[in-house]
């Protein structure tokens, strides 16, 4: 029993939260759908029906889906006929108005098929032509029967009916709030249909496509609405973004700088380091005086990467190999050319070479 009590004090609690919450929505809802131009609303939550007015024998008949309603021309519609019409025309998504085809002019026209793409500016001109009447004179329609063999020529039916004629049966229709945008007979299958363009409609056209205007401009105010934040952030960001491009750019060159001051580092050190691993001409030059004899002296000492040639006399020259590849500076150690013997002073001519450093291995 505590237990259905506590539920039913949940329940309780609950709906009298969600009551504010469902009028807040409610209310919301109610002020947006009233922003949306009135067709649009009718499109979306009506269930529109095509409304044919017939004249029939004196009388205007209104169909609408499965309702009927007699108006006769000069009788004033009694208040059930104006309930029912009131109806029939708040479900009215188009007007169309039929009349007999005595009422009207039919004729067959061929054309040139060239026209086809501007028809209505091509009867327009030549109206008096083909009928008895200017174009400003009528209301008419048309429609493409069939084109001949090789479309050289297309088959026009044209419907008109003069204005004299009709504009009373339109204005009297408007003091009933009907507004008929179409005409057309029911005694021809293929009868064109007639746009009216009754100069009653030009304000209404006016005034619906204020509204269309409206909301497209409300439409617009939402997106800018929604736009402007995102507009507003995308700056921001070009702004950071340019901000950072100074020390980006600055970053960058130490960057660069960086790699040339490692890359001369890793030069120098090379450098150092085959320095290092190749004695100094100095340190030859000694080493070879303190290897030959004092029966020989150089009057040549050449140095070329890591390769030497010396060339002097000595009493024995055969000997010059021996001692200096006793040297842990030298290997690789040849005569270069011939010895020769120099008549002058009896001693052999020579000409050694050898190379010097790391001894690379065969």
């Amino acid at each position: 029993m505590d237990g259905e009590k506590w539920t039913h004090s949940l329940l309780h609690r609950g709906q009298t939260l969600l009551q504010p919450v469902a009028g807040f929505w409610q209310w919301w809802t109610g002020q947006l759908l009233t922003l949306l131009p009135a067709r649009v609303r009718s499109r979306l939550f009506g269930q529109k029906q095509q409304l044919t007015v017939h004249l029939d024998q004196g009388h205007y008949r209104l169909e609408s889906g499965s309702r009927d309603i007699l108006l006769e021309f000069e009788a004033e519609p009694t208040r059930k006929q104006e309930q029912m019409l009131a109806q029939i025309l708040e479900q009215a998504a188009q007007i169309r108005l039929c009349l007999p085809i005595s009422e009207l002019l039919y004729t067959r026209l061929r054309l040139p098929a060239a026209t086809a793409a501007s028809l209505n500016n091509v009867l327009t001109f030549e109206m008096d032509k083909h009928t008895p009447f200017q174009a400003q004179q009528v209301y008419f329609g048309y429609r493409i029967l069939e084109r001949e063999k090789g479309n050289a020529f297309i088959l026009i039916g044209l419907l008109l009916i003069p204005k004299e004629r009709l504009d009373p049966r339109l204005a009297e229709l408007k003091r009933m709030g009907i507004d008929p945008a179409r005409l057309q007979t029911t005694d021809l299958p293929d009868s064109p249909v007639i746009t009216l363009i009754a100069p009653e409609n030009a304000r209404q056209s006016r005034i619906q496509r204020l509204r269309t205007l409206n909301g497209m401009l409300i439409l617009v105010m939402l997106l800018l609405v929604i736009a402007t934040p995102l507009y507003q952030r995308q700056a921001r960001i070009d702004a950071l973004n340019a901000e950072l491009a100074v020390p980006k750019s600055r970053a960058e060159r130490a960057a660069k700088l960086k790699q040339q001051l490692d890359e001369l580092q890793q030069n120098r050190l090379f450098l150092v380091k085959e320095k290092a691993a190749a004695p100094s001409a100095l340190i030859l030059l000694d080493e070879l005086t303190r290897l030959l004899p004092d029966h020989t002296w150089l009057n040549r000492f050449e140095l070329q990467e890591d390769t030497l040639q010396i060339r002097g006399e000595s009493a024995s020259a055969s000997e010059l190999i021996g001692l200096i590849e006793g040297s842990s500076l030298f290997y690789d150690v040849h005569f270069s050319s011939p010895v020769t013997n120099n008549p002058a002073t009896g001693r052999d001519r020579f000409t050694i070479g050898a190379r010097f450093g790391e001894e690379v291995a065969p």
